[in-house]
């Protein structure tokens, strides 16, 4: 990281042995080193303020540790403040971007695969982001601190609200780990970098990749935009430093995906022939056991963005009908895009579009505001009697699941006595229709029974081949028609023989 002191360009370097060294970049000499922690130093950040410089370190020794740097005339030293104990090995930090020391926040990521949120002044805990399934490695938080990005080693990338902690999407493209994630300055733009050696540029408020960026010929460190925007710097594996400026061509988003699409059909199609050439001993070996993990959980993910996505878009359907029937009196066509169903109705098309494997997991992924646009559909559902079973099943997981936070919530405790009352009936009615029907295959069952019985007698007096014996009325018109055919065949034999 880049530090300014007494208007000179030093740089703060964190080792593996523990150390926080600050070397001045015009001679390359040591001003300030200190044993800052017992393990490697995987990460640090810089916080200015016109009056203090605060550096907070993240270590494998489970602690964070705020620096602030004194000067002098002579030299420059980092003295310690203060230290927040972690249970789990820290991999990133990052300070928000307020100016307001109040509102000042701090992110910590940890190897337990969760991000923690707490306030910078007193260090006291404020969120808890959990959704990654591997570590997340890397963080950044947008110019007015609304969002938080974080990537990790399941190659998933998620965008996080700082105000509740609910995960807005996950996107995915990269094919291996995320190392470095960075905002652009005053926008909700940034940028990923990769082990698989690309750099990709995202749109957190569309959640869609507007631009893949190859040239390097191994993975992807770090990534650094300029405050201009005009330019971007990154740095690899392979010892390269690239720039890539900012053109004036414009982009289409369509063409991208179809070039992105072309290149990974290439590539499955060149991994087909040298799967083809390989020797038998290679087509023999085992994947590894955690792949089929990872994929479960990216399927979850993925069913759990379908919900919202399906939410999302039922609310706005739910808000132009109610507009449309204000203010027009004609009928209201239904929306392709559900399908030509109502909003409700699509939401239990999709919650039945998931594997019921995968379904409970995809439900954890649903943030608060979410889950409280799911019960509703779910209560008009069982107004209309549609879906009960799914709807029982969705319903009593999401309480189980989410307790605290439904009891805590006051606007959820209407709904969930209706809920209640209408789950029992609507369960009690399932009940007892299918005892009914039940009760009918039974009867049905015993008729056939008696029939089978009462008519036995007349298949005993049939021919032992008789195929339509004991089907009950016609057998003995049959049994003389297949008579009648053996005696004409056996004639005919007789008459070939003489």
């Amino acid at each position: 990281r880049f530090l300014s002191v007494n208007g000179k360009e030093d740089v703060l370097v964190g080792t593996r042995s523990g150390g926080l060294k600050l070397l001045d970049v015009d001679s390359g000499e040591i001003r300030c080193e200190v044993n800052a922690h017992e393990r490697e130093i995987w990460d640090l950040d810089i916080m200015t303020t016109p009056t203090t410089t605060t550096i907070m370190t993240g270590s494998a020794d489970q602690t964070v540790k705020f620096w602030e740097v004194e000067n002098t005339d002579n030299e420059t030293n980092l003295v310690h403040t203060r230290t927040l104990q972690m249970k789990d090995d820290v991999l990133s930090v990052r300070f928000s971007n307020t100016t307001d020391l109040e509102k000042k926040l701090v992110a910590v990521s940890t190897l337990d695969s969760t991000v923690k949120v707490f306030f910078a002044d007193s260090l006291k805990f404020f969120l808890n982001l959990y959704g990654h399934s591997l570590p997340a490695l890397c963080m950044d938080i947008d110019s007015e601190d609304d969002i938080l990005i974080s990537g990790g080693a399941d190659k998933s990338i998620k965008i996080w609200g700082l105000e509740f902690g609910d995960t807005h999407r996950t996107l995915y493209g990269h094919s291996d780990s995320i190392t470095c994630l960075k905002f652009a300055k005053r926008s909700h733009l940034f940028f990923s970098a990769s082990k698989d050696k690309t750099i990709r540029y995202w749109d957190a408020d569309s959640f869609q990749q507007i631009l893949l960026l190859n040239g390097h010929c191994a993975e992807v460190n770090t990534v650094v935009v300029a405050k201009s925007g005009g330019f971007l710097l990154s740095g690899g594996m392979d010892r390269q430093v690239r720039v890539w400026e900012r053109s004036r061509d414009i982009v289409f988003l369509e063409e991208e995906r179809e070039r992105e699409l072309e290149k990974m059909l290439d590539a499955q199609d060149r991994g087909e022939k040298e799967g083809a050439n390989r020797n038998e001993e290679d087509e023999d070996e085992e994947q590894p056991q955690s792949e089929a993990a990872v994929k479960k959980s990216v399927l979850s993910v993925a069913g759990g963005d379908r919900i919202m996505e399906a939410l999302e878009l039922a609310d706005q359907e739910t808000r132009e009908l109610l507009l449309l029937s204000k203010t027009s009196s004609k009928p209201v066509t239904n929306n392709p895009l559900l399908i030509g169903m109502t909003p409700p109705q699509y939401i239990l098309f999709i919650l039945k579009s998931i594997k019921p494997s995968l379904l409970e997991q995809s439900l954890l992924v649903l943030p608060l505001h979410h889950l409280e646009r799911l019960l509703y559909y779910l209560l008009i559902l069982l107004r209309r009697g549609m879906g009960v079973e799914l709807c029982a099943k969705v319903v009593v997981f999401l309480i189980k699941s989410h307790q605290h936070q439904i009891v805590s919530n006051h606007n959820l405790s209407i709904p969930l006595r209706e809920l209640r009352k209408l789950l029992r009936n609507r369960l009690s009615q399932n009940q007892d229709t299918i005892g009914f029907n039940l009760a009918g295959l039974r009867a049905v069952s015993q008729f056939h029974q008696e029939k089978a019985q009462a008519f036995a007698g007349i298949g005993d007096e049939l021919p032992g081949d008789d195929v339509w014996a004991g089907l009950g009325f016609g057998s003995d018109v049959a049994a003389a028609l297949v008579s009648k055919k053996k005696s004409g065949s056996g004639d005919k034999k007789r008459q070939r023989k003489e």
